[in-house]
């Protein structure tokens, strides 16, 4: 008999663990790098070619991700379908054996009941992409890697598997295991959201806007607006991000609702012309007592509304 299968949560975990580790190799690099901490638009091309053991690690976590998802998907159906091998091999016929000595299915195997037991079809770009980061972490763990690696691949990896394999709810996942800074002022899930604004302007650094509204989930089409929310946090807790991740909800032109892709909170608002000059946003966001910082103000410029 088969002793201590795994449940899929452990699986689960592990992943979304080795993800986290996979971004925050890149991200915590790249501000520690950054002068006056303006990391989000500097170019640290030189400084990435000396550090190409940081952005190996992020690749094998990044792979070792990826792979422990599988191995989620698939436990979900029955832990049995991860051993490889014949049955026969496994030992004694009667004999006690724990699972975790057992040998599981190598990558390209769990790919391939990933998709038998999911029905679903692999894209051909998802598809190259995974197989590129296989040979890649392949001779990195294994051989030598002499090609520059550079964090836009890993970026667009990891973005890659979570709007392509994940799904948009990764983002609720992450949440579980993001380290946040205390901020004055703030409770905790305030805190969670500015860590949040983080990571969504590392990914837009360097991914496509599609890619990126891809990523979280985002609609492809509509206007950004700053979430009131948001704004008044980041400013309350002196963070100089534009918290610019709401839309109209929905996204028509007498909508009176954004929605935050970074809280999820819904805020209303006044459809009239903004007063500051060359504005011709016409999304306010009306006076608020509890939004000193945004109370009357346009959710395009960020400017205070003059009566």
């Amino acid at each position: 008999m088969i002793k201590n299968k795994p449940n899929p949560e452990e699986f689960q975990s592990l992943s979304i663990q080795y993800l986290a580790q996979s971004i925050d190799h890149l991200l915590k690099t790249e501000m520690a790098l950054a002068v006056h901490g303006d990391w989000e638009t500097n170019k640290l091309e030189e400084e990435w070619e000396q550090r190409q053991g940081i952005l190996g690690n992020s690749l094998i976590m990044l792979f070792l991700a990826i792979e422990n998802y599988l191995k989620y998907q698939i436990c979900k159906v029955d832990p049995l379908l991860l051993l490889g091998g014949e049955p026969s091999k496994w030992g004694l016929t009667g004999a006690d054996k724990d699972f975790e000595d057992l040998y599981i299915h190598q990558f390209d195997d769990l790919l391939v009941v990933y998709q038998e037991i999911t029905s679903k079809v692999i894209e051909a770009k998802v598809k190259t992409t995974l197989e590129g980061l296989r040979k890649k972490r392949n001779k990195y763990t294994h051989g030598l890697h002499r090609e520059i690696l550079e964090p836009s691949y890993i970026v667009e990896a990891q973005a890659i598997f979570l709007a392509g394999l994940w799904g948009d709810t990764w983002v609720y996942d992450f949440k579980s295991v993001m380290l946040t800074e205390s901020l004055y002022g703030l409770s905790s899930d305030e805190e969670e959201h500015m860590q949040l604004l983080y990571y969504y302007k590392f990914f837009e650094k360097y991914l496509s806007v599609k890619t990126f509204r891809a990523l979280i989930g985002m609609p492809k089409d509509g206007r950004r607006y700053l979430c009131p929310y948001c704004t008044n946090n980041a400013v309350e807790s002196g963070l100089l991000f534009e918290a610019n991740y709401a839309l109209l909800e929905p996204n028509k032109h007498e909508s009176n609702e954004v929605k935050c892709w970074v809280c999820d909170c819904h805020s209303e608002v006044e459809r009239r012309g903004c007063t500051e000059n060359d504005c011709p946003a016409n999304v306010i966001f009306p006076e608020d007592p509890c939004y000193e910082h945004v109370s009357d103000c346009c959710l395009t410029c960020g400017s205070a509304q003059s009566r």
